[in-house]
């Protein structure tokens, strides 16, 4: 039988074009980022879990979501009643998203 090395091969380096936004922002930014992107797509209630799943967030995010959630409810974005899984779009996401 014979032996054969290995050779050692470096991964290729990450060009621009490989960085993707997800690799740049933070967790709440991606937040925000797809929460105004499904409500630009689909101007309906949603649930935090559409958010996560557009954002390619996992489940042990879901506390960072509702805060982003939250924030974006304070400043207008949207409207949510405490309790409710529901979200709905806000008079800011109506007024600049749907003209």
């Amino acid at each position: 039988m014979s032996r054969t090395e290995r050779t050692a091969t470096e991964p290729p380096a990450k060009t621009d074009a490989d960085t993707s936004v997800a690799d740049e922002c933070t967790a709440r930014e991606q937040v925000w980022d797809a929460t105004l992107d499904l409500l630009a797509r689909r101007p309906l209630p949603f649930q935090a879990w559409r958010v996560r799943k557009r954002a390619g967030l996992s489940d042990a995010q879901d506390r960072t979501i509702r805060r982003a959630l939250s924030s974006m409810d304070a400043a207008g974005w949207l409207e949510h009643e405490k309790g409710s899984k529901w979200w709905h779009p806000g008079p800011k996401a109506d007024e600049h998203l749907h003209e």
